[in-house]
């Protein structure tokens, strides 16, 4: 029997490296472009959950496949790079089930030119072999840990596109987003056209897709994560480059936001005026780190101080973008049963 060797839809690779990249099946032997239509098995269903954290990103997958023609089987490649860019783009703790069983897999090393400017580059699959009842459906999960790529900020990718190796399209896609950064959100996404992601905890939001046909086998998801107070790299900050200070703010601004992050948020414009802290948090993020990250016109720049602060130094802006979070912060409260609302500065 022929045996195949298909790219799953899930791949971490750094976006500076792998922009261009081809994927491909074992046929014989030799690596051959998937082709659409080669099995009758149909993807129905996939459940995608990515929880963000702060050294890297866990990914969890659930497929559910229905085959419409014989019994078959098939060995199913989940491939993966050795390393990106400085050694960033690389996973591990793979893990793969079949109907609820952990199942075992073979690491097989795949060479493969570049079209880029690296010549050559090593490239592995975790490879399984996995039974296809006819006219039933098979589930199969795979999970795995992921550092991020890095360009203004950090970069998660969750590969898609090769789902057009399957029968038809892609039946039903669900992409779950957890942040549990505090000091990073997401700040652009590149997402499927249909749909929209709604938040649906505190931390966590959701988008459901229907009848998904990748365009393209790079096709991806993909979440750039930058600084909440809008930096990047060494947190130089200044009153006039703070956003929150200097521009006024919409409610669609704060959707990536989670509750400990429009806190900080709301105290930052406190923060830039000289509010005298009292929650200890707060005194070391923005009074004694501060001096250390440069806040306030360069490293070693302490904290301003200002032991006679009024609400009257506030702008009109800063004060209506207090508001605005101090809104949003309440509503996630009542939402989500997050805890009390707030009034004000220095909570």
């Amino acid at each position: 029997m022929k045996k195949f060797i298909y790219i799953l839809i899930s791949l971490m690779f750094s976006a500076l490296l792998f922009a261009n990249d081809t994927y491909f099946y074992m046929a014989g032997g030799q690596l051959v472009p998937t082709k659409d239509g080669e099995v009758d098995i149909e993807m129905q269903e996939e459940v995608i959950n990515i929880v963000l954290n702060a050294e890297n990103y866990d990914i969890t997958v659930d497929f559910f496949f229905y085959n419409h023609g014989g019994d078959v089987s098939l060995e199913i490649g989940f491939p993966f790079f050795c390393e990106g860019i400085g050694g960033e783009g690389t996973i591990s703790d793979f893990k793969c089930w079949t109907n609820d069983v952990e199942t075992s897999y073979t690491d097989l090393p795949l060479d493969k030119k570049w079209s880029s400017n690296e010549p050559t580059a090593q490239e592995n699959a975790y490879v399984r072999t996995i039974n296809f009842p006819s006219k039933k459906v098979t589930k199969t999960k795979i999970t795995y840990k992921s550092t991020y790529g890095r360009s203004y900020g950090y970069i998660a990718k969750y590969l898609y596109g090769t789902g057009f190796s399957w029968k038809n399209a892609i039946g039903k896609m669900t992409v779950r987003i957890q942040n549990n950064f505090l000091f990073c959100c997401p700040s652009w996404l590149s997402l499927p056209e249909a749909g929209k992601m709604k938040r649906i905890n505190d931390n966590i939001w959701e988008g459901v897709y229907t009848n998904i046909e990748p365009e393209n086998y790079t096709d991806c998801i993909t979440i750039n994560l930058e600084d909440i107070f809008g930096d990047v790299g060494p947190k130089v900050m200044l009153k006039d480059r703070y956003f929150a200070c200097s521009s006024p703010l919409k409610s669609e601004n704060l959707f990536w936001y989670t509750k400990p992050q429009l806190r900080l948020l709301r105290n930052a414009i406190y923060a830039y005026n000289g509010y005298p802290f009292k929650s200890p948090d707060l005194i070391e993020l923005f009074e004694e780190k501060s001096v250390d990250w440069g806040w306030y016109g360069g490293l070693g720049t302490p904290y301003p101080l200002d032991e006679n602060f009024s609400e009257d130094k506030l702008s009109k802006i800063e004060k209506d973008n207090i508001r605005l979070i101090l809104e949003e912060e309440n509503k996630l409260s009542l939402k989500f049963n997050t805890g009390g609302c707030f009034n004000n500065r220095g909570y």
